[in-house]
C-alpha cells in the first residue's frame, strides 16, 4: 500500500509499503485408530480406513500422509459430504502432507451406498488431484473407495494405471504391499510373439507379385 502526503493541494506518494507476513502453521493431534499389526505400508492404512469408513452413512474423505518408504506417517479427514456427494479442494487434500514433509498421497473414501463404481467426480478428483501433485513434486499412491457396510474395496491405481502416468512411485513396490503382483507374459505369450515378430521378417521380406510380373 503507498503511503500519501498532502502537498499544496496534491498528494505526494511516498514509498511503497509491502508488510511481510509469516506463515506459522502447525499440525494438532485428533482421534487414533489402532492396528493389530504394523502399519508400515499403504494397504496397512487402507485397512484401518474401511474398518471406519464402511459404517458411516455419509461421504468422508481421508487421506493418509506417506513417507519416501511408503510408510503411513499420519492421516486427516478432508470433508465431509452427504449422503451422495462430497466436496474435497484440492489443497486441502495436500494440506496435511505438506505440514508432515510428506511427498506421497493415500486418498480413500466412501460410498455409503455399498456401490464400487466409482462416479464421474470421483474420476475427476483423482485426476485433478494427480496434476496437482506433478506441479508440487509430490506422488500419488492410490485413491480407493470403500464400499458401505461390506468394507470391499476398489482401487483407482489397479483398475485406471494410465491415470498415474508419470508418477514416480516404483509400481512393483506398490504391487508386491498391496498383493497386486505384476502381469508377466507367459511362455505361450512369448512364442506367440516370436512367432508374429517371425511372420512379419518373412512378409518383409518377400517381393509383391505386382514386382515379380515387373521383372
Amino acid at each position: 500500500m503507498a503511503r500519501g502526503k498532502k502537498t499544496d493541494g496534491q498528494y505526494k506518494i511516498d514509498d511503497y509499503k509491502l508488510q511481510q507476513v509469516d506463515v506459522r502453521l502447525r499440525l494438532q493431534d485428533g482421534p487414533t485408530y489402532y492396528s493389530n499389526r504394523p502399519i508400515e505400508k499403504p494397504q496397512d492404512a487402507v485397512e484401518i480406513f474401511k474398518e471406519v469408513l464402511k459404517d458411516l452413512d455419509r461421504e468422508w474423505v481421508v487421506v493418509a500422509n506417506l513417507d519416501t518408504q511408503l510408510k503411513p506417517v499420519n492421516f486427516n479427514v478432508v470433508s465431509i459430504g452427504s449422503v451422495c456427494e462430497l466436496i474435497a479442494p484440492i489443497q486441502n487434500i495436500m494440506k496435511t502432507a505438506l505440514l508432515s514433509n510428506c511427498d506421497i498421497i493415500l486418498m480413500a473414501h466412501n460410498h455409503p451406498s455399498g456401490s464400487l463404481v466409482p462416479s464421474q467426480q470421483d474420476y475427476e478428483l483423482t485426476r485433478r488431484l494427480i496434476e496437482a501433485s506433478k506441479l508440487m513434486g509430490m506422488q500419488v499412491a492410490d485413491h480407493v473407495i470403500v464400499a458401505g457396510q461390506t468394507g470391499d474395496t476398489y482401487s483407482f491405481r489397479n483398475h485406471n494405471p494410465d491415470m498415474f502416468q508419470g508418477m514416480d512411485i516404483d509400481l512393483n513396490y506398490i504391487h508386491k504391499m498391496t498383493g497386486v503382483a505384476e502381469k508377466k507374459p507367459s511362455v505361450i505369450g512369448k512364442l506367440a510373439e516370436k512367432k508374429a515378430e517371425v511372420k512379419k521378417q518373412q512378409v518383409k521380406s518377400t517381393p509383391s507379385k505386382h514386382v515379380q510380373a515387373e521383372r
